[in-house]
């Protein structure tokens, strides 16, 4: 079932609530890990982070596995809209795509590297990280950033408190950076591409890693165990599987997305991905299995109306609009309420501070994210409609009640009987 197309804009429903649940679950993360950074003799509460059991597992993975969400999102999205434009004016026009991405991600970007910069180390500082960071080179630091390299910036002697997070987002970006580029070139041979660029990601990463373990020192194990660190935040092969989705969702592959419909193979993607929170894992491929399992779950909350998982809802699109914000904004508001819990000395009693630190970060993070979607993300939103090619929509009432049943009947039709999953 390809999604149904009204008013030349595209709507796949249910991701804006997968994108909510994705960036919440981030702050989750960020709030263990933040008291883990602030900890100080003296105070009575303690983080679950660098510990072996089944909390610590759970709490460090919903920001590793949220963020491998967002990668598999980002290439299925990006990529069904490319080969929509494609379709549309047999080409991919790169200043647009670059514009609307600009126009997307870089005003907050940039809003939360300058107050991660300034405000936050002189006022707001956490376990004194940001005073490092100032004393130790910060204008490398800070070019990194702002030639949105920041995940070069993670496996360095510092810490950005109050947007660590953004290694994610220069992840994206520089993926974004040649996308529109492979996706215009090889669109005729798409999947033969995005199978040789999953291979040499792999064929490399472990290369690496072989070279890392075989020699003890010198300036080639230096090189190899840095190269596997920055290779390995770099997850393009999570993104190109998303691609593939796109394109098997985009051309109508039957076969392939029936075998992606049927109920076991949802069901059995859904208990993974409950698994993947539990237990600590770690083999060659491990990203594209996480990869797979996502795709799985992507497609059918969005594309099989037959799907049990329902996210598609106003609220839920709403909640959505702002995730971008919940992802950026977050670390800053738990980096203010962190430090000012402990300068009022709130860290001695562990239950209210907890409960102040947890509620005024969920809710915090949610209400500067609605005000920055409304009254400054909006602007710049508004003026990316203009670069749009193929439009995409959060509104479900595009889809109409005979598409809605035209697309059921087409996934029932794989099946004996009606599809539930």
């Amino acid at each position: 079932m390809v999604p149904k197309e009204a008013s030349d804009r595209i709507y796949f429903g249910g991701l804006n609530g997968l994108r909510f649940f994705a960036a919440t679950a981030v702050i989750f993360h960020h709030v263990e890990q933040y008291k883990l950074w602030a900890q100080r003799d003296g105070a009575s509460y303690s983080s679950v982070f660098g510990g072996d059991s089944i909390l610590s597992i759970f709490f460090e993975a919903l920001g590793h596995k949220a963020v491998s969400l967002f990668f598999v999102l980002s290439g299925f999205l990006i990529t069904y809209l490319l080969l929509a434009e494609v379709r549309k004016t047999n080409t991919v026009s790169l200043k647009k795509f670059y514009m609307r991405r600009i126009l997307r991600i870089w005003p907050v970007y940039y809003a939360v590297i300058l107050l991660a910069f300034t405000i936050v180390p002189r006022l707001f500082d956490v376990g004194n990280y940001g005073q490092e960071m100032l004393t130790n080179n910060p204008w490398i630091w800070f070019g990194l950033c702002f030639m949105m390299l920041p995940n070069l910036v993670r496996y360095n002697s510092v810490e950005l408190v109050g947007g660590n997070q953004t290694w994610s987002v220069g992840v994206e970006e520089q993926f974004y950076i040649i996308w529109p580029w492979l996706v215009r070139s090889f669109h005729k041979n798409l999947v033969r591409m995005l199978v040789v660029l999953i291979v040499v990601k792999l064929a490399l990463g472990l290369t690496a890693s072989m070279i890392a373990n075989q020699t003890n020192a010198g300036i080639l194990h230096t090189i190899a165990n840095k190269f596997q660190l920055y290779w390995g935040l770099f997850k393009i092969e999570q993104m190109a599987i998303g691609a593939l989705g796109a394109w098997c969702l985009f051309t109508n592959k039957k076969k392939v997305l029936n075998f992606l419909y049927h109920p076991f193979l949802v069901w059995g993607s859904v208990v993974a991905c409950v698994g993947f929170f539990f237990v600590e894992y770690s083999f060659a491929g491990d990203t594209l299995l996480e990869a797979f399992v996502f795709l799985v779950i992507i497609i059918n909350v969005s594309t099989n109306p037959a799907c049990m998982l329902k996210f598609a809802s106003p609220k839920f699109n709403t909640l959505g609009n702002i995730s971008y914000g919940i992802y950026m904004y977050h670390t800053l508001v738990i980096a203010v309420l962190l430090s000012s819990l402990q300068r009022m000395g709130l860290d001695q009693n562990p239950i209210l501070f907890n409960s102040i630190l947890y509620i005024g970060s969920i809710f915090g993070t949610f209400g500067l994210a609605y005000l920055s979607y409304n009254y400054f993300e909006s602007w710049f939103l508004n003026l990316k409609e203009k670069f749009m090619v193929v439009k995409s929509s959060n509104k479900a009432e595009l889809i109409g009640k005979e598409e809605v049943q035209d697309a059921q009947r087409e996934v029932k039709s794989a099946f004996d009987k009606p599809v539930s999953v």
